[in-house]
């Protein structure tokens, strides 16, 4: 399965998250929207993805071909979809396209985009403990489409 076939993804999101947990996730990050600005959130989410990452530390990887198949074996044991992770020659960036992330809607978020802020402060923390990683780059949303999120990790 690629990243081009967004109904598939988008359910594969929706079945990855287990039935006992949806209703508590939702309630959490309502809870969350109502009591933080969504700045304030987001950190809150992202710090919860570093801390995961530090649960799930990744080996030092000698290539990009390596950080992906290392990523993408952390990701399937907590079935949380997979990435693909290319390198911007011209933009001198890592493209981290995650596929299938777990999905779980809110009122004010029906697209489960929410979890796009702990995914950055997972793979910040997993691409900065790297061998040569430089410590002030960290990993930002560049988008999304039904099932995908998109991330940039690079400079600037």
């Amino acid at each position: 399965m690629t990243a081009a076939e967004p109904n598939a993804l988008s359910y594969l999101a929706r079945r990855g998250v287990a039935a006992q947990w949806r209703g508590f996730l939702r309630a959490l990050v309502e809870t969350l929207d109502a009591n933080l600005d969504a700045a304030s959130r987001d950190a809150l989410l992202r710090a919860v993805g570093a801390r995961f990452a530090t649960l799930t530390p990744l080996p030092a990887c000698a290539g990009l071909a390596e950080l992906e198949a290392r990523v993408n074996e952390a990701l399937a044991a907590a079935d949380w979809g997979w990435a693909e992770i290319a390198l911007d020659p011209n933009d001198r960036a890592l493209v981290v396209t995650h596929c299938a992330a777990p999905l779980v809607a809110t009122g004010a978020d029906p697209s489960g985009g929410w979890v796009g802020a702990v995914l950055e402060g997972l793979y910040g923390t997993w691409f900065g403990a790297q061998p040569g990683a430089e410590p002030s780059l960290v990993p930002r949303r560049t988008g999304s489409r039904p099932g995908v999120i998109l991330l940039r990790y690079g400079r600037g």
